[in-house]
């Protein structure tokens, strides 16, 4: 058994590189780029996607979900992106493509990553939807990614934790010290791990700090996420519920201007949200 605190064992394993350490899926990088490409076309795009027999499977799994359904079933990728639009067919294949890199080799730490990636899921759509119901169209994409990314860290603790305990079955980790380890230690390390993809830095702010007091440097961006993360809590979509949570009176719903009824459609939204993290 090792003799070296658990903190000291997950820095040296990130430190050597583990296999642990997620790795940004660059298809991610090349979709959104093409997003912003005015001369690829849609058929450019949507063919690029149906290359991917298990990600145009997803993609239309999806579409087809409560929560983006129409009145008839879409049965290419090109139907999806005309019934869903461009953006939001990146958007879905983003979340696709993320949701691989949420898999352990122990049951327990699997259980708590399928937790981890409906709560990242419901915060980044939280987080755009409440962009847009509060007219911050511009920053609604912004909001999305950085709801999607605020919890990174703790997917890459608990893939050390994983990984440490593969390679030691004899080591002690008791729940109480990894649930401690992961929540002192997320903010730091997820902001470190989104800075050395090359992430955008308002994504890496909030990674670092969603969990600090307000203060006149914080964003929209970040009232977003930190309002749609408070609601997931709240409604029980996280590994560590908060049901008696009161977002009303919190400090960046006040920020934000936020209604009891723009929070109450804002739950809805959370909820519809679950049929894309299954």
């Amino acid at each position: 058994m090792s003799e070296k605190s658990l903190t000291v064992l997950i820095d040296e394993s990130i430190a050597s590189g583990a296999g642990a350490l997620p790795v940004f899926p660059r298809a991610v990088t090349e979709l959104r780029q093409a997003l912003q490409d005015e001369n690829r076309s849609l058929d450019a795009i949507a063919k690029q996607l149906a290359m991917d027999a298990s990600l145009a499977s997803q993609i239309l799994r999806v579409a087809n979900s409560s929560f983006y359904a129409g009145l008839s079933t879409v049965n290419t990728v090109k139907d999806a992106v005309v019934r869903l639009g461009l953006p939001r067919i990146v958007q879905i294949a983003t979340l696709v493509m993320q949701k691989g890199m949420f898999t352990a080799k122990d049951s327990a730490t699997q259980q708590c990553l399928a937790k981890l990636w409906q709560h990242s899921v419901a915060v980044a759509l939280g987080a755009e939807w409440l962009a847009k119901r509060l007219s911050f169209h511009a920053i609604a994409e912004e909001a999305f990614m950085a709801g999607l990314f605020h919890d990174i860290g703790e997917l890459l603790l608990l893939r050390c934790l994983d990984d440490l305990r593969a390679k030691d079955p004899t080591l002690n980790l008791p729940e109480d010290l990894q649930c401690e380890v992961v929540i002192r230690q997320h903010e730091a390390k997820g902001a470190w791990l989104l800075r050395s993809w090359n992430l955008p830095e308002v994504y890496c702010r909030v990674a670092e700090s969603h969990h600090q007091p307000v203060s006149e440097d914080t964003g929209t961006v970040e009232l977003v996420v930190r309002v749609a993360d408070m609601v997931a809590y709240k409604l029980g979509i996280a590994a560590r519920p908060q049901p008696d949570l009161v977002v009303s009176s919190s400090e960046e719903a006040a920020r934000l201007g936020l209604s009891e009824i723009a929070l109450a459609e804002l739950e809805i939204a959370l909820e519809d949200s679950l049929a894309l993290s299954a």
